[in-house]
């Protein structure tokens, strides 16, 4: 792995690698606190605290691993009593010879302030910093389609629930003598994920109105006859990769208009993995779509302060982000084999509900292959 250092003399990311997919791309080190990154022509070098040493020696994919404690001691010797986290990243920095760094755009302020201070020069990198997160390999891959099949397992918990839910008065569902709601159902789905090493987090079982804010989580009792979103999008917990996964049913029999909304949708997707392939702009696919709709009389726009229609992109990439490059939208990137998106088009209008389906390909240079496997259906 490469990167281009763009004329600076390194590249520095100071941050945590359970938010940083950056930081743990670079260094195949999961660590909830704070920690140096050093990439430079020499190679790449960690700085961690006494604490996290042996296991960052064991576990990062790095060339070197010091301590931070070695610094402070130096800095202790020259007489500076309390040395902070910055000034033992400066003595790192001097003692590598390094004054002109390439940093992330969101690179902590205070911290660079710091830097400056000591006379270095900092440049913040474009995004995407390190591009080639974009283009999986194939044991990425393996980790996204592990991901997927426990989004997979979790639908299929959801789903069961629904369908084997009773219809009360005001068409609520009732599971085992309990009123169904969407919480309920997202704990439902959060402890299948679980059971399967992965973590779900603002997961979205919404139904009628509610689904019709595409990234409303839902609340409150679900009802019959009602179309609702769920969509699952778990982190793995061993490898940091993401599913992501939606389908749209109704607990009993569909409207009319419920049902030529799901055929539409489906159509719509059916029409971007027919598309989708290396070299392919990602906002040709996402036009024809809205494209597609319009011409069904299904229009896009606001009406009465609302957003209806088709108002999202028809997808991202995945990986160790649930939203990364390539898009496939109004601003759409030309896709490349190797890369992950997902596919979920939809529609929302609020005196009908919310329709969303959604798949993850991985892009080929001839096509796509789906990672997904889950069936389409919408009443259950």
């Amino acid at each position: 792995m490469t990167i281009d250092l763009d004329g600076a003399d390194g590249l520095l990311i100071v941050g945590d690698s359970e938010r940083s997919a950056d930081l743990y791309y670079a260094t195949r080190f999961m660590a909830p606190d704070p920690f140096v990154f050093l990439w430079t022509t020499a190679g790449r070098t960690l700085m961690v605290g006494d604490l996290e040493l042996d296991r960052a020696r064991q576990q990062a994919q790095v060339d070197e691993v010091v301590a931070s404690s070695r610094y402070e001691a130096e800095l202790k010797e020259r007489g500076h009593t309390r040395p902070g986290q910055t000034d033992l990243l400066v003595a790192l920095l001097e003692d590598r010879g390094l004054a002109r760094l390439k940093v992330p755009p969101d690179f902590p302020l205070q911290t660079a302030d710091a830097l400056r201070a000591a006379g270095l020069q900092l440049q913040a990198a474009a995004a995407p910093l390190l591009p080639q997160r974009l283009n999986k390999t194939a044991v990425e891959v393996e980790a996204v389609r592990a991901a997927m099949a426990a989004s997979e397992e979790a639908m299929e918990a959801a789903i069961a629930a629904i369908a084997a839910a009773d219809v009360h008065e005001g068409e609520e569902l009732y599971l085992e003598g309990e009123v169904l709601t969407s919480e309920r159902l997202q704990r439902l789905i959060h402890v299948t994920l679980i059971e399967r090493d992965c973590v779900g987090r603002h997961t979205i079982a919404a139904g009628g109105r509610q689904a019709c804010d595409p990234h409303q989580q839902g609340h409150g009792p679900l009802r019959a006859g009602e179309t609702i979103i769920i969509d699952i999008f778990p982190r793995h917990s061993t490898t940091g990769y993401f599913g992501d996964i939606t389908r749209t049913v109704v607990k009993g029999e569909a409207t009319p208009t419920a049902k030529r909304m799901f055929d539409l949708v489906l159509e719509g997707q059916q029409l971007a993995l027919d598309t989708i392939a290396a070299g392919v702009d990602g906002s040709q696919i996402h036009a024809a779509i809205q494209s597609l709709f319009a011409q069904a009389g299904f229009l896009t726009g606001e009406r009465d302060g609302h957003m209806e229609g088709f108002f999202h992109s028809t997808g991202h990439g995945l990986g160790l982000e649930i939203h990364e490059g390539p898009r496939i939208g109004p601003r759409g990137d030309v896709l490349a084999s190797g890369q992950v998106v997902t596919v979920e088009p939809g529609l929302y209008y609020p005196e009908h509900g919310g329709m969303r389906i959604e798949d993850v390909v991985v892009v080929t240079d001839h096509g796509c292959d789906n990672l997904t496997n889950f069936s389409k259906y919408l009443e259950v």
